[in-house]
């Protein structure tokens, strides 16, 4: 369940809820970071302004859809859809708009699962264009990523019109260019099939409802304040990174939605730029005991297969002259999600 502190942070954008209004909106992922914040503040606005919106909620596994959502499944504006995003979508009415972010992210994927999180994306978005042609929708948002950029070597942010080489002769490329191949997919069906989309490309977004055991560092450094465990880094950490609370990344995507006229809008909270040393060290003092401490390794080789290359800091005017302002800096943001950990088993 969302809290509603992160309900009133998305609202508190300059959204046009207006044009939800009568709507079908379909939310692939659904009981992912992103999607189960979409599924509950699209029904949070419903509530509020009268919409009389119908929110389909898809994920593959229904005991899943149960604990993230709880007694929302009852309400009568949401239907969950237990359908797997590989396969062709089934729903019998209307869907005016959808919102994709189903799809493996996580260094743990690239590694385990490089064919699954390629085909996935791939064949996923596939479906949902061509559900999209069919039921004739209105628009279809895609959850990008600051990796289609490439290696970026310029000291200026990245816009969204700019594009570095990517290393494909390797698996963990399959997420970057799974991407690239589903940006291009929606292009090519906007062209053929007139399918209205646009995009938002993230960069390091967490909050509730991230999973502790899918191999990025922030994920690793909260379990172990969780666990009451040092914190090891494997290098000096000095690689320097944007986080957004995933509550204002979601307020960016509504307000790109409704008010945004280019395909594509970077969304990235330039002021939470941090090392991953000072991460660490940010991370380690919420720990309310103060018995968590960061340590270094020696380099042993590492066990996951992380980005090869640089990624550079995106520019994000198109997004700000919106009128999006984040609202969530970084130590609120990761105790924030450290505390809904601590809830959730009670410690």
């Amino acid at each position: 369940m969302v809290e509603q502190r992160d309900i009133d942070i998305i609202l508190n954008n300059p959204i046009d809820w207006e044009q939800f209004r009568g709507k079908t909106v379909l939310i692939t992922g659904a009981t992912g970071r992103l999607g189960m914040y979409l599924v509950e503040a699209i029904n949070k606005a419903d509530i509020d302004w009268n919409l009389n919106i119908t929110i389909l909620a898809l994920a593959r596994n229904e005991k899943k859809l149960a604990e993230v959502f709880g007694a929302s499944l009852q309400l009568p504006n949401i239907h969950p859809l237990v359908q797997d995003i590989e396969e062709p979508i089934r729903w019998d009415g209307d869907v005016h708009y959808i919102f994709h972010t189903a799809g493996l992210a996580s260094p743990r994927d690239f590694t385990r699962w490089p064919v699954n999180t390629l085909w996935g994306h791939v064949q996923g978005t596939r479906n949902v264009l061509e559900l999209a042609r069919e039921k004739k929708s209105e628009k279809v948002l895609y959850v990008s990523t600051v990796e289609i950029y490439g290696e970026w070597t310029k000291e200026e942010g990245i816009r969204e019109e700019d594009m570095s080489p990517i290393y494909c002769d390797h698996a963990r490329a399959c997420y970057p260019e799974a991407k690239r191949l589903c940006e291009t997919m929606l292009a090519s069906y906007e062209a053929q099939y007139q399918v209205p989309y646009m995009g938002v490309r993230l960069c390091h977004t967490f909050g509730p409802g991230i999973s502790l055991e899918d191999g990025r560092a922030f994920s690793e450094f909260i379990c172990n304040v969780i666990e009451g465990k040092d914190i090891i880094l494997q290098s000096e950490g000095n690689a320097v990174r944007t986080y957004t609370y995933v509550a204002d990344a979601i307020g960016a995507m509504l307000l790109a939605f409704t008010k945004g006229k280019d395909h594509y809008y970077n969304i990235a909270n330039l002021e939470n730029l941090i090392s991953i040393r000072e991460l660490a060290e940010l991370i380690a003092g919420l720990d309310v005991k103060g018995k968590v401490k960061v340590q270094y390794a020696e380099q042993n080789g590492q066990k996951l297969n992380y980005l090869p290359f640089k990624l550079g800091i995106m520019n994000v005017d198109r997004i700000t002259e919106l009128g999006w302002r984040p609202q969530v800096g970084l130590r609120d943001a990761f105790r924030y999600t450290l505390e809904s950990f601590q809830q959730r088993t009670g410690s």
